[in-house]
């Protein structure tokens, strides 16, 4: 009787569901160009990720068996990223200039409220 009920409890017992990864840090919706369609050397189709940064050649990242892996890796790119975006805020000041305070003018405010605009 007893092996019985052990065995009972072992077909009852159920895997655990995996977690599945979440898409946090994007900001914006997946764009057609930044993904690249191939075949693998087996004839699978995979995708390749490509990233754009300013100053920087275009790198393409993969392969990923489907484009929502390829996104996950994306996600975790941006949130390093993200790191290092809010550290150069602190870096701002050492090469820009400095921002100038309009304030009141007998009552005419400037054309242009953008620094860069003005120029």
């Amino acid at each position: 009787m007893g092996a019985s009920l052990s065995n009972t409890d072992k077909a009852k017992a159920v895997a655990p569901r995996k977690k599945r990864e979440r898409i946090t840090i994007m900001e914006v919706p997946p764009n057609e160009e930044w993904f690249q369609q191939a075949r693998d050397q087996w004839g699978r189709e995979v995708w390749f990720i490509r990233v754009q940064i300013t100053g920087l050649r275009t790198r393409r990242f993969g392969p990923f068996p489907t484009k929502h892996k390829g996104l996950l890796f994306l996600d975790r790119l941006l949130n390093g990223v993200a790191d290092v975006v809010c550290d150069a805020g602190n870096d701002l000041e050492r090469y820009q200039f400095r921002a100038r305070r309009f304030g009141n003018r007998s009552g005419h405010y400037p054309i242009f409220e953008d620094e860069l605009c003005s120029q």
